[in-house]
């Protein structure tokens, strides 16, 4: 009964301090939306219209707009994971970090609610 226990033990402090899974497919996808709201705004604000071809900058633009934010997110995300490895952070901790990364950058690029989202897709 005392292996068992402490089996249990060493198994919730693993949970806490040890490996996790890959979360990058969630910070990747926020930075997706954050990219393309950022790609929409500034290629809008160049004057770009719906059915204009797009010259060398602009699809320059667009692209380092679109995945820079997807790079920047998911770098962050792999190295609070490997602080939470090796002990140096907990799970909250990687947690609350990164959505508040999440949060800022979404903040940052003018989306505050779903209603922001909508009125950029219409």
């Amino acid at each position: 009964m005392a292996g068992g226990t402490r089996m249990t033990r060493e198994k919730n402090s693993q949970n806490d301090n040890g490996s996790r899974g890959d979360d990058s497919h969630i910070w990747g996808t926020v930075g997706v939306v954050v990219g393309g709201v950022l790609a929409f705004k500034v290629l809008s604000a160049m004057g770009v219209r719906e059915n204009e071809d797009l010259t060398l900058v602009e699809i320059t633009t667009a692209v380092a707009l679109l995945f820079g934010p997807v790079y920047v997110l998911t770098t962050a995300g792999k190295q609070l994971s490997k602080d939470v490895e090796v002990g140096k952070s907990t799970n909250a901790t990687y947690w609350t970090t990164m959505a508040g990364l999440s949060v800022s950058a979404l903040t940052l690029a003018g989306v505050t609610s779903i209603d922001d989202l909508i009125g950029l897709i219409k």
